[in-house]
């Protein structure tokens, strides 16, 4: 059980609490009881018969005094409450304590226990509005991520209907093999979605075989690729290349000579991926949506990760550069 969860539990947590408070009040008055020569037992009993009168005194102001007139901004009903309970509880105290056999103790060392366990109150309070404010964050951006993690595979399938489409109608021969290399890309992207995480040499075989994909369709294509790093013992958000790896193949398609150039390096849980394609720069018939890059830099702000993200056209070149640091490992 996490420390998070220990704190959300109401009997747990108050239990942890007071115990640390009463193991700070033993330490402050255990030599002037145990100077009158009484054994553990007694000093036990005669600190908890003067702690838990104050604990309730404690949990009546909290409950019926700060929660429903302070935090609701009912300052004069307050302070007139505040005056009362001040004053109800120093005769408590003087009454009660001779009376329990506990005279000896400071008056001091009580009015500080009552502070104190306001303290922790509002303390307790504002713990409690962040962490449901962050429940309520990480469930926003759990909703959100789903929704980017979703239109992957519409705009994966928007493209790839169009291609078949051409091909139907130029060689509807080789429809059939074009069609199991597609259903066996969609397998992938169906099954890396259901994940937060996988390795990165999955999502290297993939773009492996999306690449393959096209270069079958485009026997112009030069397509240079090159890996670097133990792959396996690194994780990465799935379908992270995939819109840039989409953008040079779709792009570099209108040239005569069409080239990818791909680099990807990883080291020491860095990892840097630089992709550059050809282009057509002026008269494209091409437009592009945006969605996937988009999608992309999106989905990096919602995982937290940290990145460098740059985009660069010169002289008919399209470079994008991805920068990760601090990759999960396996475990």
């Amino acid at each position: 059980m996490t420390i998070l969860k220990i704190y959300q539990n109401f009997i747990l947590r108050n239990l942890i609490v007071n115990a640390l408070i009463y193991a700070i009040i033993l330490a402050c008055v255990y030599d002037e009881i145990k100077l009158d020569g009484h054994s553990w037992s007694y000093i036990l009993c005669k600190i908890a018969s003067g702690y838990f009168p104050c604990i309730i005194w404690i949990t009546i102001f909290n409950i019926f005094i700060i929660k429903p007139f302070l935090f609701q901004k009912k300052f004069k009903t307050f302070i007139i409450l505040l005056f009362v309970y001040w004053t109800s509880f120093y005769f408590f105290m003087n009454w009660f304590f001779p009376l329990a056999g506990l005279g000896d103790l400071k008056t001091l060392q009580i009015l500080s226990l009552i502070i104190n366990g306001t303290f922790f109150y509002f303390i307790h309070i504002v713990i409690t509005k962040k962490v449901m404010q962050t429940d309520k964050d990480i469930m926003n951006f759990k909703s959100e991520l789903s929704f980017l993690k979703q239109q992957l595979n519409p705009h994966f399938l928007l493209n790839a209907m169009n291609n078949l489409y051409g091909e139907s109608l130029s060689e509807p021969d080789k429809l059939p093999d074009r069609i199991l290399n597609l259903s066996d890309l969609l397998r992938y992207q169906i099954e890396a979605t259901k994940k937060d995480f996988v390795f990165v040499g999955e999502e290297i075989d993939f773009i492996k075989k999306y690449m393959e994909y096209y270069r079958f369709r485009n026997e112009r294509l030069l397509i240079t690729q090159n890996y670097e790093g133990a792959f396996e013992d690194f994780e990465i958000p799935p379908l992270f290349f995939l819109p840039l790896v989409e953008n040079a193949v779709k792009f570099s398609a209108e040239m005569p000579e069409p080239f990818i150039k791909l680099d990807l390096k990883l080291k020491c849980r860095n990892l840097t991926f630089t992709l550059k394609n050809n282009f057509l720069e002026s008269g494209s018939r091409l437009s592009s949506t945006g969605i996937g890059i988009e999608n992309l830099k999106r989905r990096l702000e919602v995982y937290g990760i940290k990145h460098e993200f740059t985009c660069k056209k010169e002289k008919g070149i399209f470079t994008v550069k991805l920068s990760i640091w601090n990759l999960p490992t396996v475990v």
